[in-house]
C-alpha cells in the first residue's frame, strides 16, 4: 500500500510539475504583451464590432407620406444633419416597399483598442498567477505523498492544508477579475462584481473534509505508535 502511495506521489507530481512550469511560461509571455500593449499608444489600433438589423414599421401613415420623404430623410442622415436611434442603435437608412417603412438599424457593441486589451491580459495574468499558487501546493503535497511512510503522516496533513487554502484566493479573485475582463473589453468601464467561485470553494470544502479525515487517522496512527 505504501509504495501504491508512493508511486501515485511521484507520477503526480511529474505531471503538476510539467503543468506547472508551462503555465509559468504562459504567464510570464502574457504579462510581457500585457505591459506591451498598455504602454503603445491608444490610438494606434483600433476597432469596433457591431451589430446590423432591420426593423420594419407599419401603418396607414406611412402610405400617406408625401412623395420624396424618405429620399429627404435619406439624404439628411448622410450629411449627419439628421441622428435618431431606436433601442440605443443608430438608423443609417430608411427604405419604403409595400410592406412599411424598413429602418436600418447598426449599433457598436464594443469599441476595441490596444489599451484594453493590454488590461484585460494583465488582469488575467491574476488568475494565472494564483493559479500557479495553486499548482505549487498541489505539488508540494504529491511530493510529500510520494516520499511519506503513511498518508496519514502530519507532513502529507499539511501539505494538504495549505493546498485547500491556496484556493481561497482563486475562489475570490474569479469572479471580479472576469467581469472587470469582460467590461473592459466591451465598453472600456471598469465594472467589478465580487462573488465567490461556488466550485471551488465547493471543492476546498471537501478538501477539508479529507484534512480532518486524515488528521483523525494520523492520531489513531499516533496513538497506536505509543502504545507499540
Amino acid at each position: 500500500m505504501k509504495r501504491k502511495i508512493n508511486v501515485l506521489g511521484k507520477v503526480c507530481r511529474i505531471i503538476v510539475s510539467a503543468l506547472t512550469v508551462l503555465t509559468i511560461i504562459g504567464a510570464s509571455f502574457a504579462l510581457i504583451g500585457g505591459i506591451v500593449l498598455t504602454v503603445l499608444p491608444q490610438d494606434s489600433v483600433q476597432a469596433d464590432v457591431s451589430a446590423k438589423e432591420t426593423v420594419s414599421v407599419y401603418g396607414a401613415w406611412v402610405d400617406n407620406l408625401p412623395d420624396g420623404t424618405v429620399d429627404m430623410i435619406n439624404e439628411e442622415i448622410k450629411k449627419g444633419a439628421l441622428n435618431f436611434r431606436v433601442n440605443n442603435s443608430a438608423v443609417n437608412g430608411v427604405s419604403q416597399g409595400t410592406d412599411g417603412l424598413s429602418l436600418d438599424l447598426e449599433q457598436t457593441l464594443s469599441h476595441f483598442t490596444l489599451r484594453r486589451a493590454g488590461l484585460a491580459i494583465l488582469a488575467g495574468t491574476v488568475l494565472t498567477g494564483c493559479l500557479i499558487y495553486i499548482l505549487i501546493m498541489l505539488g508540494n503535497f504529491m511530493k510529500k505523498l510520494e516520499v511519506c511512510d503513511s498518508p496519514f503522516s502530519d507532513g502529507v496533513v499539511k501539505a494538504m492544508t495549505n493546498f485547500a487554502i491556496s484556493l481561497i484566493p482563486y475562489a475570490i479573485l474569479k469572479s471580479p477579475v472576469s467581469r472587470f475582463t469582460q467590461s473592459i473589453l466591451t465598453t472600456g468601464n471598469v465594472n467589478i462584481n465580487f462573488s465567490l467561485d461556488l466550485t471551488t470553494v465547493v471543492s476546498a470544502l471537501v478538501i477539508i473534509l479529507f484534512i480532518i479525515i486524515f488528521r483523525y487517522g494520523a492520531k489513531l496512527q499516533r496513538e497506536s505508535d505509543e502504545t507499540l
